[in-house]
């Protein structure tokens, strides 16, 4: 708002510039200039538009929740293989982060250091394809997993939906947790705080370890 009010007075100043000045080379650069703002504006609206909630909502929780029978397969797979992959806090269908300490982003097809043969790689990619999951597996030191379906926007705008699967127990105290698994409850909701700057979430319950889950803005 402060960046659009600062070129209104902007174009304000540059067309009174533009009648008062005599005709010459800088009434014509002052005119030119002042043309141009309407269209700064317009590319900075539209590019910041783009950021911050470009493209469809991903799936709520009702939608989540009406496709998991048929998902269900596929995430259990997946749940397998990450847990045979442990030591990978994330694996996405364009790259890898190696462990939780440090950020270890891995292109598993060019880099030989990467530690998740191709192939595997490969078998994760084809379940992500084949059940619409655009983001991949997000996993916390609890060994709780995030199936990531998709998301929009970014930084305090955006949020992320999908499947999280929690292992027992339930912790309320622990931190890094995904908040399905720290609460002891059939479904749960918190509005993002921008003062505390608090993340917002909302999960529903779908059998006895997995949740409809949506994280953000955060």
């Amino acid at each position: 708002m402060v960046f659009i009010t600062l070129f209104g007075l902007v174009f304000v100043a540059g067309l009174i510039l533009s009648v008062r000045m005599q005709k010459g080379p800088a009434r014509l650069l002052v005119r030119l200039g002042t043309a141009a703002i309407p269209l700064t504006i317009t590319a900075a609206v539209a590019f910041a538009a783009f950021l911050f909630k470009a493209g469809p909502e991903p799936p709520s929780l009702a939608q989540l929740e009406q496709d998991f029978p048929s998902r269900r397969g596929d995430l259990e797979k997946l749940l397998k293989m990450s847990d045979a992959d442990s030591t990978f806090s994330l694996i996405a269908p364009g790259f890898v982060y190696l462990n939780f300490d440090g950020p270890f982003r891995r292109d598993v097809t060019n880099d030989s250091n990467a530690g998740l043969p191709v192939g595997r790689w490969n078998s994760y990619r084809e379940i992500f394809g084949r059940s619409g999951v655009k983001l991949g597996i997000d996993r916390d030191r609890s060994r709780d997993i995030f199936v990531m379906v998709d998301s929009i926007g970014l930084l305090n705008r955006g949020h992320v939906s999908g499947y999280v699967h929690c292992v027992p127990p339930v912790q309320p105290q622990s931190e890094g947790r995904f908040y399905a698994c720290t609460a002891d409850q059939q479904q749960g909701e918190r509005k993002y705080n921008p003062e505390t700057r608090s993340p917002g979430y909302s999960f529903r319950k779908l059998d006895d370890r997995w949740y409809a889950y949506d994280e953000g803005p955060s």
